[in-house]
């Protein structure tokens, strides 16, 4: 019930790798894991953090936990269990809570969701919510993102013709192909919390689930093709015209890019990828054979797009490094942590030379997550004030279901 207190017993162990303290803040039954890197999982104070639970009853919520003493407080009242969307296509057509949606805004401690085909905005201070828009019949929906100043709502959203793939082993690709081949659209909608008003900023024959507005102002929005080894990976919005960020068209070789983000202070964007062999576990088969593509076409990297320039950067990680995994940037964007590439087992703080082509990364403590699912990802974060790492972890959990800890930085 929303408003219902859960109290987690906080417990710490010293790293084995390096020694660092690791807090476990979760530990009662269920499947716990905070909210998509796309958008913060703390709250402005970093005192709390916000984070999806199923109570182990199946049906997932939103919570908010402290972190000096577990106390975690029920900020939605979801008892349908979790709706079929992005990533989660075995869930409830048009029926609970979409676990991918959940935005959280810090600077105005609010929070978006989906329920069912209503899109929701949440005063986490109050628990009053609102329904600011109910989506259209049969459509599928991605990540969701909230403006800066926490007046707009973005919601990607997807004919959902386009997930009647039958009983694919492999819905990702599955479905990338089938938009492809269908020329299916995906719609960027926006919603004015202030007004009201809600409007289709752009659409575009592609399959978008992750949407993020820039740290400042301005009408633009990073968004992607999702998919895997897709045409192009990073596209932006921006003022009506929807261009490419790191143009994949003059590559001679395949190459997979994936999981970007905004930088916060050098209008650049960050990404990472390999050459010739995808890591990504969705993607069977994609790509090169590994036997027959040269070493050289074999690296994983980190990627830096600037915007004015138009220019990108993309720094190498040895041959050996091709681990699954995510890269997010501190708030001054000096520090990367990842939960991959360097290896599948270890978070690891990276500190990107940009300018003279140079990375060096140490590491921080182990996550021995099994990476089985989309909830148990790590998917590491930095607190706003940069001194603490969340992430979430199956290690303590049965596999497939995840604990949140943290770590200090």
């Amino acid at each position: 019930m929303k408003g219902s207190i859960v109290k987690h017993n906080l417990t710490e162990h010293k790293d084995a790798l390096t020694g660092r303290t690791v807090k476990q803040l979760t530990s009662q039954p269920g499947n716990h894991h905070h909210l998509y890197f796309t958008s913060s999982s703390f709250t402005a104070d970093n005192r709390n953090v916000l984070f999806l639970s199923d109570s182990g009853d199946g049906s997932p919520n939103v919570f908010k936990l402290s972190l000096a003493d577990g106390t975690g407080v029920q900020l939605t009242d979801n008892q349908d269990g979790y709706m079929k969307s992005y990533v989660y296509y075995d869930g409830r057509p048009y029926r609970g809570l979409a676990k991918a949606s959940p935005s959280y805004n810090p600077a105005t401690h609010t929070l978006l969701y989906i329920q069912g085909q209503e899109v929701r905005l949440l005063q986490v201070d109050t628990l009053e919510e609102e329904t600011v828009y109910t989506l259209p019949d049969g459509v599928m929906t991605g990540f969701t993102h909230l403006s800066p100043d926490g007046r707009l709502a973005c919601v990607p959203y997807i004919d959902a013709r386009a997930f009647e793939v039958g009983e694919s082993d492999n819905p990702f690709s599955a479905i990338r192909d089938k938009v492809t081949q269908e020329r299916i659209e995906s719609q960027l909608l926006v919603i004015d919390l202030m007004s009201g008003q809600a409007e289709i900023w752009g659409s575009q024959v592609g399959w978008i689930t992750h949407v993020q507005f820039p740290p400042g102002e301005g009408r633009s929005i990073l968004y992607n093709h999702e998919g895997g080894m897709v045409e192009q990976r990073i596209w932006l919005y921006d003022e009506g015209a929807m261009s490419r960020i790191r143009d994949q068209s003059q590559e001679r070789e395949p190459v997979w890019i994936c999981h970007e983000m905004w930088l916060q202070h050098s209008r650049g964007v960050l990404y990472h990828g390999t050459k010739g062999v995808p890591n990504d576990p969705a993607m069977k088969g994609a790509g090169l054979d590994k036997a027959a593509s040269a070493p050289a076409l074999q690296a994983s990297f980190v990627g830096r797009f600037d915007l004015d320039s138009g220019n990108y950067t993309e720094l190498a990680f040895p041959a050996e490094m091709t681990a699954y995994g995510h890269f997010t940037a501190s708030s001054d964007d000096r520090l990367l942590v990842t939960d991959g590439v360097i290896d599948g087992r270890t978070i690891h703080l990276c500190t990107p030379d940009w300018a003279n082509r140079q990375l060096v990364w140490t590491p921080v403590c182990r996550h021995d997550s099994s990476f089985s699912v989309q909830d148990v990802h790590p998917h590491p974060i930095f607190s706003h004030d940069d001194r603490r790492i969340l992430f979430t972890s199956d290690r303590a959990n049965e596999k497939g279901k995840g604990h949140l800890y943290v770590v200090e930085v």
